[in-house]
């Protein structure tokens, strides 16, 4: 019984081999059987398998065995035709030695990704016929050729290339260090820190103004100059246009074309025309006016500072919900 089950077991392995190789088919040809010591001859090596199996190519190096050596190798060309996949690959090889030769057999692995055997085919043997080339020792001898002379390749050029950009950046980092050197200026300069919101910008720069206390010490012409200045560049900063060159009323025209809110725009113009008394009329103002005018200004850029976005996204959200009730 056991002899029985070995013999099945034996003839399914042989029916599977068989199927296998049904399926697939390998070839190795050359491209002439006879050549000369240094002559290269083509040999192509393929194998066609259905398109869903996996093919592990025989491993090719530089020779062939002691006889043939490999001149070149292509990339595999692969088509695909009626559900098989034929796979080619050409060699060039050549042989310094004379005689015949037999090229070794070629072994491909394969195997079903629905299976875990791997199964392997050969190619059959070749032979080459390596003849030496005739001399006709009759004839008087030729004089040997000066070598051919070839073009430069870029990898020959590139060297150079490259030593000339190093030394052109060389010379152009020393320009300009001396130019930098010159001018008493750093060789990196550092790079700026990004500038505060234009609104906390303003803010800290009026709480310096009042701690400075300049009217306080009699110069109240600089302490409305530089109010005015502070207010000119965040209005500059948050609404876009350019305050630093426009007159107070200007500056006030423009803001109601931007439809600030009217109260806080009272108070800065109150501020503004109370600084241009001062700096044009020479006006005294009382020490209430002086804390006022920078007061209503700390107030201005609070109401017209850019809101949070979750307040924004809060009003959206109760625009449209007031939409939908209606």
């Amino acid at each position: 019984m056991r002899n029985f089950k070995k013999y099945i077991f034996v003839v399914l392995i042989l029916i599977s081999a068989t199927a296998w190789s049904q399926k697939v088919v390998t070839w190795a040809k050359l491209d002439t059987t006879a050549m000369t010591i240094g002559d290269q001859v083509n040999l192509d090596l393929g194998i066609k398998v259905p398109e869903n199996y996996i093919v592990k190519w025989p491993q090719i190096t530089d020779t062939l065995n002691s006889h043939f050596e490999v001149v070149n190798r292509s990339k595999i060309d692969t088509t695909l035709e009626n559900g098989k996949i034929s796979m080619n690959r050409r060699f060039t090889i050549t042989s310094f030695d004379s005689g015949y030769f037999e090229l070794p057999e070629f072994t491909f692995k394969f195997k079903s990704p629905n299976d875990t055997t791997v199964y392997d085919t050969k190619t059959e043997s070749m032979f080459i016929q390596v003849n030496v080339p005739e001399v006709d020792t009759t004839k008087p001898f030729k004089t040997i050729k000066e070598p051919v002379a070839e073009p430069y390749t870029f990898a020959e050029i590139w060297p150079w290339i490259a030593g000339g950009l190093a030394l052109l950046l060389a010379v152009t980092f020393l320009i300009y260090y001396l130019v930098q050197r010159k001018k008493n200026k750093p060789l990196f300069a550092h790079k700026p820190k990004p500038l505060p919101p234009p609104d906390v910008e303003a803010l800290e720069k009026l709480e310096n103004l009042r701690l400075a206390k300049l009217w306080q010490n009699g110069k109240i012409k600089e302490y409305y100059s530089q109010m005015t200045d502070i207010m000119r560049r965040y209005l500059e900063r948050r609404f876009g246009f350019d305050a630093p060159e426009m007159t107070s009323d200007e500056i006030i025209d423009e803001l109601k074309n931007l439809k600030v809110n009217s109260e806080a725009l009272e108070k800065l113009k109150g501020a503004f025309s109370l600084a241009d008394l001062v700096k044009f009329a020479k006006a005294q103002p009382t020490p209430l006016e002086n804390d006022l005018s920078l007061n209503h200004c700390i107030d201005f850029v609070n109401e017209t500072k850019p809101k949070p976005v979750e307040e924004n996204e809060e009003k959206e959200k109760e625009l449209s919900d007031k939409k939908e009730d209606k």
